[in-house]
């Protein structure tokens, strides 16, 4: 729990009341500066409205009443520091949008920070620029000069904190700070959490979709930093708020007037958005002979070098990863190997593995990726597909093959530029085509012109297929989406497929709740990567696999359940802490 335990205490009335008295004391010490700040709002124009709605062009930004309500409350309501922690989907960064505009309008935003995810800098500055005209300057743009050369900046938070730029960056005090998934800043012990403890700033937006992801404290750590003295010191708000066992809340009814004053939280259940339906098409194909003979290979070998030498590990599960991906990808990782280690114990197998990989001249998985492509250029839009895979020579040789049968075709991966990657989404929105994607793509951007999905290979944290299926169905989307998942029949891609995510109904659920099962799952330090190559290399038979894999889905279904409870918890929390316990 961030380095601190819970304090198993009894709360009794007395003891409260003076928990109570400290908790007041440390709240009151931000009041006068609140009031400050609200008034410095409100200066010169009535709160009722936001008026700078009026400005907002309609064709490039539909708000919605839960965002609207959100923006509101957020300024006039919380004195212009707010944790706006919707859950996914429900689109955070318009309501951002909403307040900065609003702001501007009222002139109280003389400088602003906006820290994101490095990956979602870019999305930020376009998003904000083309819904509600607003400019910032990116540090990944060539005109970025410094921190302190320009009052609307948006930044990666690591780039903030850098040992090039901290400095500057504290040393101004800035008039609006944004912090983009705030939870990545709940630890304490951080560098992160400490640049935010120290910024100096007068009005600050958090956005996360889950400000409680395993325990009570990221809650308080996070609200700490925009509220400082809310809920007093730590162990008093342990104290005071949970009981010992951290499985019901005590003094239910303060916990909640306090959250209120910072916390603005929507549900998908509770907000009038239709989601479009979300359609997923598994295809599992036979391998042709030299495929079976060269992962069966593979797989030998891998077990063989696994049992003798522990430390290969990663390049060992990199490369059962890379045999139902594609020839070319596992060739690509064994040349190097090779290269670099002359001296290399089972250089032969190696060198077999390489033979058997000049054997293959059908790759059945391309081949059929035509046929699913095809049906897109007759009935989708632009014949639009985003095509993703964990590797780059996979996705050069797919490009190829592609290319070859007349597709207009794009490339998006981690090499490329910020500017590059902007280009390569503008293009494919408006040529259409195929994109074909690493997971450089799968968080953050937003893709909702295209509705059709294939996933080439399966990444083996379900995470990152969320993650990926997220880039189009999302707020925005008007079309009904579409999944295609790709398999080899009698590899571990199948198990994977079948006897894990299926089983867990991984493809019509939502980030936070994936989040909540792998993070508990994932407390004993194995993640969920790890779980499957043991089992994998260390099955005796197919059987064996076949009920390893069968174990780890009732694994995966108890982690679900205590998922659920969490969930439960968290509803708790937010929605009015009925969890079936007295206040004491």
């Amino acid at each position: 729990m961030d380095g601190y335990d819970l304090v198993d205490v009894e709360v009794t009335h007395e003891s409260a009341d003076g928990l109570l008295d400290s908790l007041s004391e440390d709240a009151r010490v931000g009041d006068h500066t609140q009031s400050v700040q609200a008034v410095r709002l409100q200066a010169g124009q009535p709160d009722s409205e936001l008026r700078s709605l009026k400005q907002l062009d309609e064709t490039s930004v539909k708000l919605l009443e839960h965002q609207v309500d959100a923006a509101y409350r957020a300024l006039f309501e919380m004195g212009g520091k707010a944790l706006l922690a919707d859950e996914v989907g429900l689109g955070k960064t318009i309501e951002v949008g909403m307040i900065l505009k609003e702001m501007h309008f009222r002139e109280t935003d003389d400088s602003v920070l906006i820290l994101t995810p490095a990956q979602l800098a870019k999305q930020w500055q376009a998003e904000l620029r083309e819904k509600f005209g607003l400019d910032f300057v990116c540090n990944y743009d060539d005109e970025f000069s410094g921190f302190d050369d320009h009052d609307y900046i948006i930044a990666s938070i690591d780039t903030a904190k850098s040992d090039r730029h901290r400095s500057t960056v504290l040393k101004r005090d800035w008039d609006v700070l944004v912090l983009d998934e705030a939870h990545y800043v709940k630890n304490e012990d951080t560098d992160r959490y400490d640049l935010i403890d120290r910024l100096s700033y007068n009005y600050a937006f958090f956005l996360t979709a889950t400000p409680i992801q395993n325990e009570l404290t990221d809650l308080y750590n996070v609200v700490s930093l925009l509220r400082p003295g809310l809920f007093g010191t730590r162990d008093v708000f342990h104290q005071y708020f949970v009981n010992s066992d951290q499985e019901t809340l005590v003094n239910r009814n303060e916990l909640q007037e306090r959250l209120n004053e910072v916390m603005i939280r929507n549900r998908r259940a509770d907000t009038d958005i239709d989601f479009t339906d979300r359609t997923v098409d598994t295809r599992q194909f036979d391998q042709s002979p030299a495929e079976r003979e060269l992962y069966q290979a593979v797989s030998d070998y891998v077990k063989g070098a696994y049992s003798q030498n522990q430390g290969q590990k990663l390049v060992l599960m990199l490369l059962q990863k890379e045999v139902v991906s594609s020839p070319a990808a596992l060739k690509h990782t064994i040349e190097k190997r090779l290269h670099e280690q002359s001296e290399l114990t089972h250089a032969d197998e190696l060198e077999t593995i390489l033979d058997l990989v000049e054997n293959i001249d059908t790759i059945t998985k391309q081949e059929r990726l035509l046929d699913i492509v095809e049906e897109a250029r007759d009935n989708v839009e632009k014949g639009r597909v985003i095509v993703f895979t964990q590797f780059r020579a996979t996705q050069r040789q797919v490009l190829e093959r592609l290319a070859s049968e007349g597709y207009t075709v794009h490339s998006f991966h981690g090499g490329h530029s910020s500017q590059e990657k902007e280009q390569i989404v503008e293009d494919f929105e408006e040529d259409g085509g195929i994109l074909i994607s690493t997971d450089a793509m799968s968080e953050g951007r937003n893709l909702q012109f295209c509705n059709m999905l294939v996933n080439l290979d399966l990444p083996w944290n379900p995470m990152r297929v969320e993650q990926r299926i997220g880039r189009i169905h999302r707020i925005g989307q008007k079309r009904k989406v579409y999944i295609f998942n790709m398999a080899l029949k009698d590899t571990v891609e199948e198990y994977v497929l079948e006897r894990l995510y299926h089983k867990i109904d991984l493809f019509q659920q939502s980030i936070g709740e994936l989040s909540s099962i792998l993070s508990r799952l994932e407390e004993s330090g194995t993640s969920f990567e790890d779980e499957i190559f043991e089992r994998l290399v260390n099955a005796g038979s197919e059987v064996d696999l076949e009920n390893d894999f069968d174990d780890m889905a009732i694994d995966l279904q108890e982690q679900r359940e205590l998922a659920d409870k969490l969930e439960e918890f968290n509803s708790g929390v937010f929605d009015g802490f009925d969890l079936g316990a007295s206040d004491d």
